[in-house]
């Protein structure tokens, strides 16, 4: 084949392509597309997080799964629980077309577990009102939690709320919030017949500190 008819014939098909192309009936999809938010979020062990499907600015009908049960559940509402450090995708398909997806990659944080009686190295310092989370899990019936700091130099404050993490903020004693604001790292906060469940403490920094020791304690 002369080069010349090498031209023509390439030449043909790009016209055959541009003129199927153009043709009135070929399918399109413009959109709008479903789309999960946050697409890229993080969450605590122990948390949860909402995610929303839209199509367009409308909310969608969807069914919710989790790639990974151990690391992430997620309800029928999208609501999603941090179970494990790691991450999964969870996905949304619209309830009217199953093969319509979208998903989220959920990494969920890592909140080291404290153990009732036994005491850890409090993780040392930060700027003023940065802190460093814990959790533990207190069982039906507990009498009494009580989280204690002490010893080490500068100044810690110790927040604990149950379900959600504390704020840096004063709590009054409830049977779900504690807070311990002296000076030093004298610290105790304690619960009477406290809800059952995740508790979460927050060591907050007033002034920088080390070498304190952070002490769980459940009382049946």
């Amino acid at each position: 084949m002369t080069h010349r008819n090498v031209i023509r014939l390439f030449s043909g098909i790009m016209l055959a392509a541009l003129a199927l192309g153009c043709g009135k009936d070929t399918p399109t999809d413009a959109g709008p597309f479903l789309q999960v938010s946050p697409i890229n979020p993080g969450v605590l062990e122990g948390t949860t997080l909402q995610l929303t499907a839209k199509v367009g600015t409308d909310v969608a009908p969807v069914t919710w799964a989790s790639s990974n049960t151990a690391i992430a559940t997620v309800s029928a509402s999208g609501v999603v629980t941090g179970v494990a450090a790691g991450r999964a995708a969870v996905t949304a398909s619209l309830s009217s077309d199953p093969t319509k997806l979208s998903s989220s990659s959920v990494t969920v944080i890592f909140v080291r577990t404290l153990v009732s009686g036994t005491g850890v190295a409090a993780a040392s310092s930060g700027a003023r009102g940065s802190t460093s989370l814990y959790k533990i899990v207190v069982p039906a019936g507990t009498t009494s939690l009580s989280v204690t700091l002490a010893g080490g130099s500068g100044d810690a404050d110790v927040y604990m709320r149950q379900g959600t993490p504390p704020t840096v903020t004063s709590y009054a004693l409830t049977s779900t919030t504690c807070s311990s604001e002296n000076g030093g790292n004298g610290e105790d906060c304690t619960i009477p017949n406290p809800t059952p469940g995740t508790w979460f403490i927050a060591l907050a920094v007033w002034d920088a500190y080390s070498g304190a020791t952070l002490t769980p304690v459940i009382t049946p």
